[in-house]
């Protein structure tokens, strides 16, 4: 009887902490969502202007008439509004709650939506992690998405809150399908990446080329290893899923961008127009305000020659002494933009290396599949640092010029990537028979950072 009366109990208690703990996390944010609310439209910036415009023009193609048309108000209901600085999905949204008399109500009623949305993803993300992971380890997780992740973005009347979610998916996704590549991820990460696009037009497009990049190179790889190779691999990654993978990821993309597609191109010529894109290669934020206001819509785009444009002469007379300091002007930006989260990341990256070293080191050697680490480890790890230098790149590029909040999303999947392999190495470690002393300190480890968390909490306004 005592033998199973105490694994019960530990499991009671620790479903007493989980719920504890994840109710403690969401008063935390909810606390500091409701001090930033935004109900002033005097106190919008310029971004957030652009969505409430574009909410009030999507309102009313919500209201369709079908007494000359079926089609055309069907394809008018899609998310496709833009005007270059908004991307249409939150204009869409926010325009089920558009009060046009009264805008405070709207920023109100919009913001409260967006913070149930993020209180409801992070019960379920505290959920998935609490079963996962170790419990500080997933209440860690759960603060720096929180905290740094959703709250810096939280009051704004923007996509972002939207576009951190889906960007959290289809990082999950790309990670699964560099593992496992069944055809159904590749949908998913099609869907989710369109989604993730139509909120936001930040980072999206630079993780899915270095995905496709990647998992191709995997794909030659497998191709190579199947014709030549004399043993077979142990992989559940199927090389022939790949080229029709790709293609239902593109078609399941395109099918969900196609409306805001066209309706870019009939404003600016251009299907994938962004003025961030544009605007990124001057020098400075009011050098890109005076060109935006100067290129309202395709005939004034067209008009400015060639040799002109922002991106033409970015690196004529640009010694690389001048674009290092233009980068590193950028990296500070950034780092008082993510705070403390910078070094809270770098710190689970030295407790993942350590855990590393200390089972390469002091472990016997795999002697079994479960031993070892996962097959694709190799090709996860590239994808998983490719694409984490490459938007590091671009946005320390983007800083002087851009505001940077996008990256607050970046905190939420590293943070989860990094517990998540020091999670696969315990586990593995344990199997060859690690010392007891490693696990727990690899908990005391995690509590600390907890620790830690919440005491930069206080600095957050």
């Amino acid at each position: 009887m005592p033998a199973s009366f105490s694994p019960r109990l530990r499991h009671w208690l620790r479903l007493v902490v989980v719920a504890l703990g994840l109710a403690g996390v969401l008063w935390l944010v909810l606390t500091h969502a409701l001090a930033g609310l935004k109900t002033v439209p005097e106190k919008l910036t310029r971004l957030e202007v652009s969505n409430l415009k574009l909410t009030g023009q999507t309102q009313l193609d919500l209201q369709p008439d079908f007494s000359r048309s079926i089609s055309e108000p069907l394809k008018r209901m899609m998310p496709h509004r833009t005007d270059g600085l908004a991307q249409p999905l939150w204009p869409w949204v926010a325009s089920w709650m558009h009060d046009p008399q009264d805008v405070a109500a709207t920023l109100k009623g919009t913001a409260i939506f967006r913070i149930g949305l993020v209180l409801g993803f992070l019960l379920m993300l505290g959920l998935i992690c609490a079963r996962s992971f170790a419990l500080p380890a997933a209440l860690w997780v759960l603060l720096m998405a929180g905290l740094h992740g959703f709250l810096p973005v939280l009051s704004f009347f923007t996509g972002e809150t939207l576009h951190h979610m889906g960007l959290l998916v289809m990082w999950l996704a790309c990670v699964y399908a560099l593992q496992r590549n069944s055809l159904w991820v590749y949908g998913l990460i099609g869907t989710s990446a369109a989604v993730t696009w139509l909120a936001e037009d930040h980072m999206v497009i630079p993780v899915l080329v270095v995905f496709l990049l990647v998992s191709s190179l995997r794909a030659m790889w497998g191709w190579g290893s199947a014709h030549f190779a004399q043993l077979p691999g142990t992989s559940l990654w199927v090389w022939r899923n790949h080229w029709l993978g790709l293609l239902m990821l593109g078609c399941t993309f395109f099918f969900i961008v196609g409306p805001r597609l066209v309706e870019s191109h009939q404003i600016f010529g251009d299907a994938f127009f962004s003025y961030s894109d544009r605007v990124r290669w001057l020098d400075t934020a009011d050098e890109a305000q005076r060109w935006i206001e100067t290129h309202p819509d395709a005939a004034s785009l067209v008009r400015e020659p060639v040799l002109e444009r922002p991106s033409a002469n970015v690196l004529n007379g640009r010694s690389h002494a001048e674009l290092l300091e233009r980068l590193g002007l950028g990296a500070a930006v950034v780092g008082r933009e993510l705070g403390s989260a910078i070094a809270q990341l770098a710190a689970m990256l030295g407790i993942l290396i350590t855990l590393a070293m200390i089972t390469w080191t002091r472990t016997p050697k795999a002697s079994h599949a479960g031993e070892r680490l996962h097959p694709e480890t190799a090709t996860t790890f590239l994808f998983v640092t490719v694409a984490v230098g490459v938007c590091a790149l671009i946005a320390c590029w983007d800083a002087p010029v851009l505001p940077v909040r996008h990256l607050h999303g970046m905190i939420m999947l590293l943070a989860l990537s990094l517990v998540w392999a020091a999670t696969s190495l315990l586990r593995r470690a344990k199997r060859r028979g690690v010392s007891r002393w490693v696990i727990v300190c690899y908990h005391v480890a995690m509590w600390g950072m907890v620790a830690w968390s919440l005491m930069t909490s206080r600095a957050i306004p």
